[in-house]
């Protein structure tokens, strides 16, 4: 009993602190963070009675399960307190905890503190895991106070450890490191060469989300030290292998989370350098796409300022496109009480684009001032003693791996001496194993009955433990039976909401009753859907409605049911059809006072995307809105694109007053299309790739000519063909209107 007293905290302690050891700095246990609940069932386990060492494990634990940064650090301290020394691994894991809290809540005299007593006491210890992992976090810190000589000290001790140690995953990491130093300093030929040797190590390793960063890395590079049209052709190639390999191996880590966005943000940063170099919009509107998706994500997240700014740039190099000047002064001017003294790489970029809005702008006061700060940080980032830490860095390391290779020598001519050796020891063990075995027949006989005895009461244990497993058998099956029924049970509820939702749009009766010539395609992906469609008839307007809502299944079909709810209220009258825009911002404002804005600590953003178009057949025109949905108008074989507002019905970062109402005259046999974009994200084709617009656009002008309940038929056959075995990923809305 004693014995188990002394083993049990140890267990717990290494199976604990074994998945810590390879997390990065910087990271957190993606995917194991706890619920306040779960937390706090962790800490009424601890009692009075309840021992030091048991109590330093569950304080850990809990640390671990709690976002709060300030809450963190003291259950680290308190399970730091009751850590003795018999468990080193706990309290230097600990202590790599409390440092990582200080720094990113910028404490930075606790995180030294912290963070040289690790260091010691892993030396002390012998752990160079912890060691080269407190090492890199030095790096960063020197990094951030803009020491290079520390840093690269530091990132090069660690280096030197994973390289002795043969730990391929933390010499990658390290490399990682390293490149980004260099690409700050633009220094990008050694940049290149570290972030190669890093993705040479994830592809042996096979570890597809550490390969994924090492392309965004390297695509990234590329962008910003593009020479010739090939480079950024290459860096959009590898940054879109990148994000395919982040959305297809998805990860709740929190470490992948930010690389992944990160990666639609280089990968945006490459399509503005497509659109400016061929002067093609459609670059431009991928890149406000995956700038977007980066931009919502750190700034709805609430991540350090660092990574709000940077993706901010690519935004501003958007603006700049379009030469929306005074727009992208405006972001800069926000973006600079954000940007920290230190961040010499974030002011350089900062002044760099300041300097060219403003002139732009004429205002060549300012951007004479700006070019000076530009050149003050661009001369801070590459001045001659930054040059000889470079290339100091790059002489040591050079001595650090020749040093390697000689000792990996020496190992080798020891190791053939001790062969040797063995052989010698070899020959003399077989001759007495010789004499043994004449030993050992003559003994075999006498445990031969022994063995025999003993197979007997083995296969009585055997039968007893086949009953056992007989019996746990049929409980399994019991409990598979039960599950039936519930799943059972909750499949006919949804069935019954979708029947339920069905309801509430048009049928084809009463769609016929307004437009002669109309076709719906409408499939949602979950039984029930977060697309829906609306027509009425208001006055001398026959209207049609196209929305999405954010999400599928149920909670998109809750948002879909409450659209159109306000839908009946706020389109009614002959005014309102008129009037689309202001349709759309009555629903905003019922989505915005309807939804609250956070909900037990998650902001919450949901709305709908959505079309309203009026068509008075009489004078042939249409008045319409778009919120951030795109419609097409096929007029004898040309294609016309109606484009509205870039905000959703919904809370936007880019949110503006008011939705535009546009109009546009018609004519006889012109065809309308209204869609949703399930179409176009539906993955499929012989490189499993999305449908995306282009091709729809193109179907759509080849079918625009034919009957409606054709055009249906080969909409729904192109989409099946494309699809293949695929399952369907969003709900798809398509709505044709013959004028």
């Amino acid at each position: 009993m004693n014995r188990i007293k002394l083993i049990l905290p140890l267990v717990l302690i290494l199976s604990l602190c074994a998945p810590v050891l390879a997390l990065p700095y910087g990271d957190s246990p993606g995917g194991e963070v706890m619920d306040k609940a779960q937390a706090d069932s962790l800490l009424a386990l601890i009692t009075d009675d309840t021992p030091d060492s048991l109590k330093a494990i569950y304080y850990n634990k809990v640390a671990y399960q709690i976002s709060n940064l300030d809450l963190r650090r003291e259950y680290a301290q308190l399970s730091l307190k009751c850590c003795n020394h018999q468990y080193p691994e706990l309290m230097l894991d600990n202590y790599a905890l409390i440092s990582n809290c200080y720094y990113v809540t910028n404490k930075m005299d606790g995180f030294l503190l912290y963070l040289f007593t690790g260091i010691r006491m892993a030396t002390i210890n012998g752990n160079n895991g912890y060691l080269q992992r407190f090492y890199k976090m030095m790096s960063v810190y020197y990094d951030r106070s803009n020491k290079s000589d520390s840093m690269f000290y530091y990132i090069n001790k660690a280096l030197e450890i994973c390289v002795t140690a043969h730990d391929t995953v933390n010499m990658a990491l390290c490399y990682q490191e390293l490149g980004l130093k260099y690409a700050n300093r633009c220094c990008y030929r050694e940049a290149e060469s570290c972030y190669r040797h890093a993705l040479e190590l994830d592809s042996i390793r096979g570890n597809k989300l550490e390969y994924a960063i090492d392309c965004y890395r390297l695509g990234e590079l590329f962008v910003e030290w593009s020479k010739s049209d090939a480079d950024i052709v290459y860096a959009k190639n590898i940054l879109v292998k990148s994000v395919g390999l982040f959305e297809s191996h998805n990860s709740d880590n929190y470490r992948y989370q930010i690389f992944s966005h990160l990666a639609y943000d280089a990968l945006a940063k490459a399509y503005i350098c497509l659109a400016e170099k061929n002067g093609n919009d459609q670059f431009a509107d991928s890149c406000f796409h995956y700038n977007r998706l980066a931009r919502n994500y750190f700034f709805d997240s609430g991540y350090d300022a660092y990574y709000c700014c940077y993706v901010s740039f690519t935004y501003v190099d958007h603006l700049i496109y379009y030469k929306r000047f005074k727009d992208a002064l405006k972001v800069l001017l926000a973006l600079k009480k954000n940007i920290n003294k230190n961040n010499i790489d974030l002011l350089y970029k900062y002044f760099s684009y300041q300097r060219c809005v403003y002139a732009a702008l004429g205002d060549y006061q300012n951007a004479y001032a700006s070019l000076e700060k530009y050149i003050e940080y661009s001369r801070l980032l590459s001045n001659d003693s930054t040059m000889t830490v470079i290339s100091d860095s790059k002489t040591e390391q050079a001595v650090m791996i020749e040093r390697i290779k000689r000792e990996s020598d020496l190992d080798i001519y020891r190791s053939e001496q001790r062969r040797m050796q063995t052989f010698n020891i070899s020959l003399i063990v077989v001759l007495c194993l010789v004499f043994v075995l004449v030993i050992f027949i003559l003994r075999a006989l006498k445990f031969r009955q022994m063995a025999n005895q003993e197979l007997s009461e083995k296969n009585q244990l055997l039968n007893l433990q086949k009953n056992e497993i007989a019996a746990q058998r049929d409980e399994i099956t019991l409990q598979r039976d039960e599950i039936e029924t519930v799943n059972t049970e909750l499949v006919r509820s949804i069935n019954y909401a979708e029947r339920i939702q069905r309801a509430a749009v048009p049928t084809s009766a009463d769609i016929d009753k307004i437009f002669d010539q109309c076709f719906v395609f409408y499939r949602p992906r979950d039984i029930v859907s977060g697309d829906f469609f609306r027509t009425e008839k208001c006055g001398r307007y026959s209207v049609m409605v196209t929305a999405d809502c954010t999400g599928h299944g149920i909670p998109g079909a809750f948002l879909s049911m409450l659209g159109i709810s306000a839908l009946k209220e706020f389109l009614v009258s002959e005014e309102d059809a008129a009037n689309p825009g202001t349709v759309l911002d009555r629903m905003r404002e019922f989505v915005k006072s309807t939804l609250v804005t956070s909900y037990d600590g998650l902001n919450i953003s949901d709305g709908m995307d959505m079309t309203i178009c009026s068509i008075d057949h009489k004078t042939m025109q249409m008045r319409y809105a778009i919120a951030n949905q795109r419609a097409y108008i096929v007029r004898k074989g040309n294609i016309i694109k109606l484009t509205g507002d870039k905000m959703p019905v919904g809370r936007s970062f880019m949110e503006r007053e008011h939705f535009q109402s546009f109009t546009i005259a018609l004519e006889h046999n012109d065809m309308l299309y209204m869609f949703t974009d399930g179409i176009q994200d539906q993955f499929g084709g012989e490189k499993q790739k999305k449908f995306k617009l282009n091709r729809l656009v193109e179907t759509l002008v080849a079918v625009a000519e034919k009957p409606i309940d054709e055009q249906y038929q080969i909409i729904d056959k192109t989409l099946t063909d494309w699809r293949g075995d695929n399952p369907q990923v969003d709900d798809i809305t398509m709505v044709g209107i013959r004028v």
